[in-house]
């Protein structure tokens, strides 16, 4: 056996290529929407003044359950609240339902493209002058040529690989750009449908929910009363004055002068 001789190949490709891509992308887009009905009373025609400004005195001093907010005094119930405005002196009962809306979009985009370039590649095999294992120059030659176009063919595949998610990439951005327009849609779409039902229902839980709100503010309402009964009682120079409130009920017991 001889030392082994080497063979050298290039092989090189001018072609033009063509390409495709697709280019795909979804988008999710979701919001809390809300359902609400409501009813507003005015309280001036069926509440004495006195007991309405001893109502809003105890509000502003603080009331369990009753927090200040921009329009007056609110109260949650379930399924909504109540707000008491000293404005206005209304009482607005609001019956609200809550639900998360999810819209979906997708868009896609086909590229396509033609890639003109020249490519070469190398390859190297070995034989042996005295032929050993079958080692002849014509078999490192053949074998080198098959190395060669196989890596030319390859390293064509790559670059138009690259140009095509080059080209890609470049609209991605775009395309998910049109998806998310999309999904923006279909939830605005999806929001207006499902609040007008949620709007419905809330309608429908706009009794019970009354019942709360009004036994929230009768409470402090009958606490109001007590604080201008028990100062008119006392202006009038009553005695043996009791106030007992337990089970919902407010008892006043005094004495008044002959």
């Amino acid at each position: 056996m001889c030392n082994p001789r080497r063979v050298e190949i290039t092989a090189t490709r001018n072609l033009a290529q063509a390409w495709q891509r697709e280019v795909h992308r979804v988008a999710e887009r979701s919001a809390l929407i809300t359902g609400q009905a409501r009813i507003c009373h005015a309280l001036d025609a069926a509440i004495a003044a006195p007991a309405l400004s001893a109502l809003e005195r105890n509000l502003d001093t603080g009331m369990d359950g009753w927090q200040e907010v921009e329009t007056g005094y609110r109260h949650d119930v379930d399924g909504g609240h109540v707000i008491y405005s000293p404005d206005e002196r209304t009482l607005e009962i609001v019956a609200t339902i809550r639900e998360q809306v999810v819209g979906h979009g997708e868009a896609s985009a086909h590229l396509s493209g033609e890639v003109t370039t020249s490519v070469a590649h190398t390859a190297e095999a070995y034989y042996y002058d005295d032929n050993y294992a079958g080692r002849t120059e014509e078999v490192a030659r053949a074998e080198a040529r098959e190395l060669a176009e196989q890596g030319a063919d390859e390293q064509l595949r790559q670059h138009v690989a690259e140009v095509a998610d080059r080209a890609a990439g470049e609209r991605s951005q775009a395309v998910q750009e049109q998806a998310n327009a999309a999904a923006d849609a279909d939830l605005a779409s999806r929001s207006a449908i499902r609040r007008g039902q949620l709007d419905s229902q809330a309608e429908q839980r706009l009794a019970t929910v009354g019942v709360q709100a009004r036994h929230a503010f009768h409470r402090i309402l009958a606490l109001a009363y007590r604080d201008v009964l028990l100062a008119l009682a006392r202006a009038r120079g009553a005695q043996n004055i009791q106030c007992n409130d337990s089970d919902s009920v407010l008892d006043i017991d005094f004495t008044l002068p002959d």
